[in-house]
């Protein structure tokens, strides 16, 4: 009696084996009939077939289960049919999951059968493409060839796809992760898609993980990616996580490197040009926004930026009424005259408060007249008194008094050079 139970138990065992199998097979005729007809219920049998048959110790362990299940899922991605789409909301990811699954499972070898390919370190991954190079045992090598050759390709532009639709909706982490996504699997294709890690790295930025996006765009920049002009965007972005993180030498460090890279981009100019001022550095300031202008003389951002660094700077230059004589002044004349332009105008200035009488000396006139000639100075164009008057500016006056309700209408006396009509 207890032979025949053992034997009835190993035919249960035995047709249950058969029953999954079948279902297998099944899954296949369901794939191959959507493929003739292109009715969405071949595809929902096919799925009902094949998820029954991943749910039994022996079949969940095949390569053509989960190569199967694969391609049933992937038809139903490519389907032109809203209809099929609808099936599987899932349908990409449990895709991807199979054709992965299928992958390993296809070797012969137990241990690499093991191998996680979405391994977050990466470490799986590489053995993968080490055992590949050694032309293991397989299975199927139909089964690989395929999947890498033609299936991962398309599902790397589908997760490309839904990552940019998920970043239009500020879907940042989602984005984030089709993205990587597709992006490892471009990588097992042989392919490095830049414009994806540029993707991936501008999704981590926004998303909040910044350790990520710094790893992408510093792969990107020793790559020296500049697709559709980005290249000087990398830099922008590293300077402005390093600012979040208030790490401002880095960020520094990052626009210097960005204006080395890119010396005629004005965005990054400006970022530096915001660290100079910010750290009273108004001597770069203003060597950078006389570039800025050279570059783009109609910029008038850079004009007004340039007027307030001459503003910080005023208290650091002498007044024309401070300097001692005119000495020194027409030695600098006669020099830029001889060697940058002959025609340069120079003049002589007096204070005459600082004279016995208020009267400028006779002599000391004549001593700078001749001075002028002795230097070789070739123009002389006026003699300037000071006439006592304040040297506050308009602007700091203004500044000092309380706005008024109403604007004054300053009538302009008449300019018979009005319009233009004096230019030569």
């Amino acid at each position: 009696m207890k032979k025949y139970i053992l034997i009835l138990a190993a035919a249960a065992v035995t047709g249950g084996v058969s029953a999954q199998k079948n279902k297998v097979v099944s899954a296949y005729n369901y794939d191959k009939a959507f493929q003739r007809s292109g009715k969405c219920k071949e595809l929902v049998s096919g799925v009902e077939a094949i998820n029954m048959a991943i749910e039994n110790d022996q079949t969940k362990s095949w390569a053509k289960t989960w190569y199967y299940r694969g391609n049933l899922y992937f038809n139903m991605i490519a389907s032109k049919d809203p209809e099929c789409k609808k099936i599987d909301a899932d349908a990409l990811d449990k895709c991807t999951d199979s054709y992965l699954k299928a992958l390993v499972l296809n070797f012969d070898d137990p241990e690499l059968k093991k191998l996680d390919l979405e391994k977050e370190d990466g470490s799986d991954l590489m053995r993968f493409f080490g055992a590949l190079q050694e032309r293991p045992k397989m299975d199927d090598e139909t089964y690989t060839a395929t999947i890498m050759g033609r299936k991962l390709p398309g599902l790397a532009g589908e997760y490309a796809n839904q990552g940019i639709t998920k970043f239009s909706n500020k879907d940042y982490k989602g984005a984030q992760e089709d993205f990587g996504k597709s992006m490892m699997l471009s990588q097992m294709t042989g392919r490095l898609d830049t414009m994806l890690m540029y993707n991936t790295a501008l999704a981590s930025e926004y998303a909040g993980d910044y350790e990520t996006a710094k790893q992408v765009y510093d792969g990107l920049i020793m790559m020296k990616y500049n697709v559709d002009g980005a290249g000087p965007d990398l830099y922008k972005s590293m300077f402005k996580i390093y600012k979040k993180e208030e790490d401002n030498v880095k960020a520094a460090e990052y626009i210097a490197k960005g204006r080395k890279a890119y010396p005629d981009d004005n965005s990054l100019l400006v970022l530096e040009l915001e660290g100079f001022l910010q750290s009273g550095n108004n001597d770069e300031a203003l060597a950078n926004l006389n570039t800025g202008i050279t570059n783009d003389p109609s910029n008038a951002v850079l004009y007004f930026a340039r007027g307030t660094v001459y503003e910080n700077l005023k208290d650091k230059y002498e007044l024309l009424w401070d300097i001692p004589s005119n000495d020194g002044y027409l030695q600098l004349c006669a020099i830029m005259q001889k060697f940058v332009d002959q025609t340069i105008s120079a003049n002589t200035n007096y204070d005459p408060s600082r004279y016995e009488g208020n009267k400028v000396p006779m002599k000391l006139l004549l001593k700078d007249l001749l001075t002028t000639y002795k230097l070789g100075v070739k123009t002389l164009y006026y003699h300037n008194t000071r006439d006592g008057a304040s040297d506050t500016s308009a602007l700091d006056a203004k500044a000092s008094e309380p706005m008024p309700r109403q604007e004054e209408v300053v009538v302009e006396e008449d300019d018979d050079c009005a319009g233009g009509a004096c230019k030569i």
